[in-house]
Order: structure tokens, then sequence, then C-alpha cells
């Protein structure tokens, strides 16, 4: 894991109605243009976030939801599969969101999210939908794309 700043450098943009991209530089790391973590966050009637980064970078993450919309009001948070990039903060945010949702493969809250999640996640099926208010989001499993066969 590369080193990060004590506050690494996050920023929030909107790249469609409603739905913003939280980005988070990383420094300490040889990567020819640099790198970073991102978030999706879907402004909805039922906000969905679209993985929840480290949990060293919730602080941040937070923030920058917050100015959006009051991070309490998350409805989902969701992830592709199960690594600390994608969902290291998931009890962080289970913490600050109390009706949250964790929204997963089936595979994943079976081998991993079930486990680890301090609430049971939302395990989804292949085609299932899920309402956001004016968004639905569709789970299509994906398994070993980009990699594990939970991923989706």
């Amino acid at each position: 894991m590369p080193k990060l700043k004590d506050r690494p450098e996050t920023s929030i943009d909107e790249i469609a109605d409603g739905i913003y991209r939280i980005s988070t530089a990383v420094t300490g790391i040889d990567v020819p243009g640099g790198f970073s973590f991102n978030q999706y966050l879907v402004a909805d009637d039922e906000p969905l976030l679209f993985h929840m980064g480290l949990r060293g970078l919730f602080a941040n993450t937070r923030a920058a939801i917050d100015t959006v919309l009051p991070v309490s009001r998350l409805r989902y948070i969701a992830f592709s599969h199960f690594e600390a990039d994608e969902c290291g903060a998931m009890n962080e945010f289970l913490a600050v969101a109390p009706k949250a949702e964790v929204v997963c493969s089936k595979i994943a809250a079976m081998t991993s999210a079930g486990d680890q999640a301090n609430r049971p996640p939302r395990a989804m099926a292949d085609g299932e939908t899920l309402r956001l208010g004016r968004r639905e989001m569709r789970w299509l499993d994906a398994p070993h794309l980009p990699h594990g066969w939970d991923c989706g």
C-alpha cells in the first residue's frame, strides 16, 4: 500500500446529472501519470455510493459526499468486488448512514461481505434491479472481471 499523505487531495465532480466522481490522488507510488482512488455517488431519492474506498480515505470521501448531500442519507453502499480499495471503509459508512445497506453480488455476500459487514448485505442476483428514484441500477454478474469470482 502506498503511503498516503496526512491530507490526500480529494475532489468531487459532477460527471452527469446527479452522478459524481470522488477522486483521491495518491502519492508515494511510482506510476506514470500518478494514481487515484475513485468512488461514484448517485444522488437520488435513495442515494447510492459505488465503492467506499480505503478506510484511510474515509474522512476525505465522507467530506466530499457532504458537499452534495448529508452522508447520513446514503441508502446503498455498493461494490464490484471485495477488496480494501472498493469496500475498506464499508463499516465506517454503515456507522454514519443508519439506513444504508451494503449491495454486492450473491458470491460476495456469501464469501466476504456477509462476514465483514456490520449489517447483513443485500445480495444481488444477475440482472436484478435496484430502484433509487429517478434512476434504476441493474446488477450484472461479471465473474473474474477485473478479477475475483464475486465481481459485478
